[in-house]
């Protein structure tokens, strides 16, 4: 996958979705590409692997030449692009972060 700063979501082809065996969600989204296009397109959860990390996070299926990796992804994975080195770089430990729950 391209890593893509500039994109807040993940992009998959539908012939990959459908390779991975992602299950799309009932309801489409409308999203704005990065050319301004509006379009309609079906979403599913993916689990992401990088680098150790691992990570269920939305993506959008629409045609695209490359899959895409948003920066939502990004965070939720907890790593940053370093542009310099070309490289992803932990912004913190790794550890699955969850809200509202109590112990």
């Amino acid at each position: 996958m391209l890593v893509h700063t500039g994109a807040t979501y993940s992009l998959i082809s539908p012939e990959l979705a459908d390779r991975i065996g992602v299950v799309r969600f009932p309801k489409r989204q409308t999203i704005t590409l990065a050319n301004g296009q509006r379009t309609e397109a079906d979403v599913g959860l993916v689990m992401v692997d990088v680098e150790g990390r691992s990570v269920a996070t939305p993506a959008f299926i629409v045609p695209c030449d490359e899959p895409l990796l948003g920066v939502e992804a990004l965070e939720a994975l907890g790593l940053a692009v370093d542009p310099a080195r070309g490289v992803l770089t932990p912004t913190r430990s790794y550890t699955v972060r969850l809200g509202g729950l109590s112990a």
